[in-house]
């Protein structure tokens, strides 16, 4: 019985290596060519836990609910100007209805760093201001008949405290960054053939990132039109 076993493993690892691709040589470091970095370009996820009034087309209210995942590459235009992309899946539901089926979600966008002014003394106040925008067309799909889409615009105050010093790069953490401030959003969409609407366009938005180094980041974000929705995101820039 051990000399058939044995027999079987070395025919089944013979057809395995008669079927596999030939191993590339160990040790090569080399390529074509090279690029020294990818600054302009950061990447990073999100999740998204939505929640927002809707008003029907047939005078009835409802809650519009998310639950939406994403990853996200922006590319720098100029040091203060950034653009984006997000593609990902959603799924949604109307209150007391059953989540649906993840489909696909995807958006485009900018941020955009108006003014910024350090503040130095008094010493244990140390940090930038800024004034930043976000805005974003999203689009979602979830089952077979819920979609909608989303324009969004905000105007943040933002407060990043510095570990010790800006050019102090090499920290960690390097920075906590707060914000918050006014939001826009449009919304509308079809589910089970009915249209909707969102019930309020202006809200607040508020949150935090955490830089663990100058380039690496983790936040999460708070925002409220009727309902509170909710996000968390980690962010990598090359």
């Amino acid at each position: 019985m051990k000399n058939r076993i044995k027999v079987a493993a070395l025919l089944l690892g013979s057809a395995v290596a008669a079927c596999a691709a030939t191993p590339g040589g160990a040790g090569m470091r080399d390529s074509l060519t090279s690029t020294d970095n990818l600054a302009p370009f950061s990447a990073g996820i999100d999740y998204q836990m939505i929640k927002r009034s809707v008003s029907l087309d047939n005078g009835g209210k409802n809650i519009l609910q998310a639950r939406i995942y994403s990853a996200e590459v922006g590319v720098d235009l100029f040091s203060r100007w950034q653009v984006f992309g997000t593609l990902g899946s959603s799924e949604a539901s109307l209150e007391n209805y059953d989540y649906g089926d993840n489909k696909v979600k995807w958006s485009g966008g900018t941020h955009l760093n108006w003014w910024h002014y350090d503040i130095e003394d008094p010493e244990f106040m140390e940090g930038r201001l800024s004034f930043q925008t976000t805005a974003e067309f999203s689009q979602f799909r979830s089952g077979n008949d819920t979609s909608w889409v989303d324009g969004y615009a905000d105007l943040t105050l933002n407060y990043e405290i510095y570990v010790e010093k800006p050019k102090d790069i090499k920290l960690i953490p390097y920075s906590l960054a707060l914000y918050g401030g006014v939001a826009l959003s449009k919304l509308s969409g079809k589910a089970d053939s009915q249209d909707f609407t969102e019930d309020r366009v202006v809200g607040v938005v508020g949150g935090a990132d955490l830089y663990i180094a100058h380039n690496v980041s983790v936040g999460a974000q708070v925002l409220y039109f009727d309902n509170a929705s909710f996000s968390f995101s980690a962010r990598y820039h090359f």
